[in-house]
């Protein structure tokens, strides 16, 4: 495939997938193609149906197609890649799949960008590069470019009107998590470096959207914002005088140690910070996350967000490595003593690639490929399990640690023993395997099929429930008994009779008809007759901002009358998160207090 620049126009077409918050590396590339003289199209993909694309292709008649692919919505991706290939019609694929999955890509894909690619993405626009994988070793060599949103913004314009946009600051990581790809990311490019737009740029993006388009918050997309404290202190200044629109952003829990980068933070406008626990269980963040923080870091960071009037919103995933029910219960029990505005949760995706791939990997947890992964932070675990969870190896782990940074479990492999045990092993340093020979120095066993089973169903129903759980006084301990039911018998009826039993057992049962009362007037006010399915369980709504309202906007939906347990819970799910994500992180409409904080 040779790339033709005639005299006509050339046109492009740029893909990625759909979400709620807009795909800032495709922005920032229209704005570059166009700068060049292209004329583009942007196609995003939902639930994973290409039409609107094949329609583009054959209306539009582009000379080249990108797609900014993602590890666990790949295959669908690389399939599309082929029909447009086989239509005449160049391809160029970049995304993180493209970054650490070069070679696969490569078979789809007449031109593949690995890494940072706005300069190599230039260059195969002018013509200047042929076909083949691509990696520019200087990084971000020519900063970023001026992102197009009216194009992107014209054809979807449910994310034109969303009151929320993203914005990057800063590209780059130097911590190593182990599920993240920002360690292997950093290896590629000889080290850690971090990346900081010039204030100036910033600025005049945020008033070029202020202009346009409805604003009310800015999310800043980076991995650790506000790292550089000098530019933060200007950026503060800058924002503060010339933007002057609430923003949120994330960083690690580390950083909060700084009470300047805090100050900062709500200087300058900032409501809200989202931190990463992702267990509450010390071995499992210590050895298998790699993120070596206390209890009391992960307590007293967050009570200084808190004390500064910021929202908080955590992050946790559940069914790691060597996790169980039980681990899983201690991350909501942390959440139940932070109390978060929102705790958001998910379930591992242990991507090759990765560090968690590769601990998954030796130690028989996943044996897939990514293949068997979607796109989705909530989709049932594909991980085996061990029984005991972490029980068999904590205590070898911890024995072999010789200082604070370092990872014995990272040394170790399994090799199978009869029946579900496997027998683990130190690799050998120099090969990085086992040895012929080498001795055991423990087992761990897998557990039987029904068993792993009902764990994976275990951790969806928490999943599902986590965020409001946070919110429920001792809500790990509901969590326990709810996950413990057999899962015909996990229903919106029988989880209302589980929080009132609970809720007695808080000594809040004298509480609950008042609450129960107010539900019913808030339905009576609106006209409205509450739906008798409501009353198998109004608990839900007293932990929650406007909860009566919340339950009227189930009831508009038809929630209450769904029949299949699992449906109904997923989109209950989905709807709280956006509920708190609105009315308690971003606080974008204004809300009641929870009926149980009421009074």
């Amino acid at each position: 495939m040779v790339l033709r620049l005639g005299v006509m126009k050339p046109r492009l077409i740029l893909v990625g997938r759909y979400y709620l918050i807009e795909p800032l590396g495709i922005l920032y590339l229209l704005g570059l193609a166009r700068s060049l003289g292209w004329e583009c199209r942007v196609v995003l993909v939902r639930d994973g149906d290409f039409t609107p694309l094949y329609e583009e292709l054959a209306s539009f008649g582009p000379s080249l197609v990108g797609f900014s692919v993602w590890t666990g919505g790949h295959a669908a991706y690389f399939a599309a890649c082929d029909r447009v290939r086989s239509a005449g019609v160049g391809v160029v694929i970049g995304g993180p799949h493209a970054t650490y999955f070069t070679a696969d890509c490569a078979a789809h894909a007449d031109w593949v960008v690995k890494g940072e690619g706005f300069r190599t993405f230039r260059r195969i626009l002018q013509g200047e590069l042929g076909p083949g994988s691509h990696f520019d070793e200087e990084r971000m060599a020519e900063g970023f470019p001026q992102p197009d949103r009216a194009l992107l913004y014209d054809r979807y314009p449910a994310l034109a009107q969303s009151p929320i946009k993203s914005i990057f600051c800063s590209v780059g990581c130097p911590f190593h998590c182990s599920y993240c790809y920002a360690p292997s990311y950093n290896a590629m490019y000889g080290g850690f470096a971090l990346n900081l737009r010039p204030v100036d740029d910033i600025v005049r993006e945020a008033l070029a959207i202020r202009e346009r388009w409805p604003l009310a918050m800015v999310y800043m997309q980076d991995d650790i914002f506000g790292f550089n404290i000098p530019w933060l202190r200007e950026f503060v200044r800058a924002w503060r005088e010339r933007v002057g629109v609430p923003w949120h952003c994330q960083i690690r829990l580390e950083l909060t140690r700084d009470e300047e980068r805090l100050a900062l933070f709500r200087e300058g406008g900032c409501t809200g910070i989202t931190l990463a626990i992702e267990s509450g269980n010390d071995f499992l963040r210590r050895y298998v996350l790699l993120r070596p923080m206390s209890d009391e870091l992960i307590v007293e960071g967050t009570r200084k967000v808190k004390a500064q009037g910021l929202s908080l919103r955590t992050q946790q995933i559940l069914a790691v490595p060597f996790s169980d029910i039980e681990t899983d219960l201690e991350s909501l029990a942390l959440n139940n003593r932070i109390q978060p505005d929102i705790a958001w949760s998910s379930i591992l995706a242990p991507y090759l690639g990765t560090s968690m791939g590769a601990i998954a990997h030796d130690f028989g947890l996943y044996e897939g490929n990514n293949d068997d992964l979607d796109e989705s932070f909530f989709s049932r675990s594909v991980l085996r399990a061990t029984a005991g969870g972490r029980a068999a190896i904590e205590p070898v782990v911890r024995a072999a640690t010789r200082s604070p940074q370092d990872n014995p479990l990272q040394r170790m492999a399994v090799k199978p023993a009869g029946g579900r045990r496997a027998a683990v092993y130190v690799k050998d340093p120099a090969f990085n395997r086992v040895l012929p020979g080498a001795s055991p120095v423990c087992e761990i066993e897998y557990l039987d099929p029904a068993a792993e089973d009902l764990y994976r169903d275990q951790t969806v129903a928490l999943q599902r429930l986590f965020q409001w759980l946070a919110r429920v006084p001792e809500g790990h301990r509901l969590g326990a008994r709810w996950v413990q039911l057999a899962k015909p018998e996990r229903t919106w009826a029988r989880l209302g009779e589980l929080t009132l039993e609970h809720l007695r057992e808080q000594g809040l049962g004298e509480r609950v008809e008042g609450w129960r009362e107010a539900v019913a007037r808030g339905f009576a006010e609106a006209g409205s007759a509450a739906p008798e399915g409501l009353w198998e369980n109004p608990y839900y709504f007293f932990f929650l901002p406007s909860g009566v309202e919340f339950a009227r906007s189930l009831a508009g939906s038809g929630f209450f009358e769904a029949s299949e347990p699992g449906a109904r819970f997923d989109a209950l799910g989905f709807a709280t998160r956006q509920w708190l994500y609105d009315r308690a992180l971003y606080k974008l409409t204004p809300a009641e207090a929870p009926l149980a904080a009421a009074e």
